[in-house]
């Protein structure tokens, strides 16, 4: 017997990169229909019989996880976004009816941190997670330098993590000058605009170089050059088109190519402490949630525009 739920629809979500790829279906795996939004915040409305670590009316944010199945060996070595049968927060297909609200495993639900508001804390579910998971599982710390190549809505938190882990030299790589004040302000210590040219005192000078931003005019050879030898170069975003690496810049200077994808349900409780902590906030533009304001805000990031998170603000319907 089907019964009714009177869901609070989630009060805050946040409009990411991943949602402009999956709308154009950039990356080929878009299913639709779909309903794009995958950072968000809102209060608790019901709990099951078997959670203990939440009530309802908690201040709660889910990332681009909601389901994992907690027994396999990724999910029990804390990696419980990798799991073979994780659910993904939107893009699956199930049968049901449309609803206000969303349904997912109580251990994908965190608590947020009274000192983080809910137009700051959507976008750390998933640009802040995916930024602050390489400094915790690479040991990124003072005692490392760091390269952050594209300052958007993932470089900009990066930076700010690398202020907050006091590792010793931040340089911000972008395409112009534009945004070197900007740079400045949320961490970095040197600045390179790439339409200018890698000055030599640049090369080889940074231990990770942290990719949070890359498309078809990237010149990757070029990049590689920052890294020193044994260094690592973080693929944080997905680009649309295929890497062009020369393997003779990687294999003579033993440097690697890592990926990550967002993190585990324990990374996303750590990395909230530390925002907490150390002020990591995004920088943010509201706007409303009307199809109009919505549409807006999805523009401004197709534009380029954003500064640095478009967040889609205010409270939304419930069902009957």
């Amino acid at each position: 017997m089907l019964t009714k739920w009177k869901y609070s629809f989630l009060l805050v979500a946040c409009s990411c990169g991943t949602d402009i790829h999956q709308l154009t279906d950039g990356w080929g795996r878009a299913t639709f229909p779909l309903v794009p939004g995958h950072e968000f915040i809102g209060p608790v409305t019901a709990v099951g019989d078997a959670v203990t670590e939440l009530k309802v009316g908690d201040r709660v944010g889910v990332s681009p996880v909601s389901r994992s199945c907690g027994t396999c060996v990724e999910c029990t070595s804390s990696h419980g976004q990798l799991c073979p049968t994780r659910v993904p927060t939107y893009c699956g297909v199930y049968k049901g009816s449309p609803t206000y609200g969303v349904r997912l495993q109580a251990s994908w639900a965190v608590k947020i941190p009274e000192n983080i508001p809910d137009e700051e804390g959507a976008p750390l579910l998933c640009a802040g997670i995916t930024t602050f998971a390489p400094f915790k599982h690479e040991n990124i710390n003072e005692n490392s330098s760091v390269g952050v190549v594209g300052i958007g809505g993932l470089g900009h938190l990066a930076l700010q993590w690398a202020r907050a882990k006091n590792c010793k030299r931040v340089i911000a790589v972008s395409s112009s000058k534009a945004k070197a004040a900007e740079a400045t302000e949320l961490g970095a210590t040197d600045f390179i605009a790439l339409q200018d040219g890698i000055p030599s005192e640049y090369l080889k000078s940074v231990d990770y170089l942290l990719v949070c931003g890359s498309g078809k005019s990237t010149d990757w050879n070029q990049l590689i050059t920052l890294i020193k030898n044994h260094g690592k170069l973080i693929l944080m975003d997905v680009p649309e088109q295929p890497l062009s690496i020369s393997p003779t810049l990687l294999v003579y200077s033993h440097i690697s190519i890592v990926g990550t994808f967002v993190g585990s349900n324990d990374d996303l409780k750590e990395m909230l402490a530390l925002a907490s902590e150390k002020g990591v906030r995004p920088w943010i533009q509201r706007v409303g949630n009307s199809l109009d304001e919505v549409n807006r805000g999805i523009q401004t990031v197709l534009d380029g525009k954003a500064r640095y998170r478009v967040v889609i603000c205010g409270q939304g319907r419930e069902s009957n």
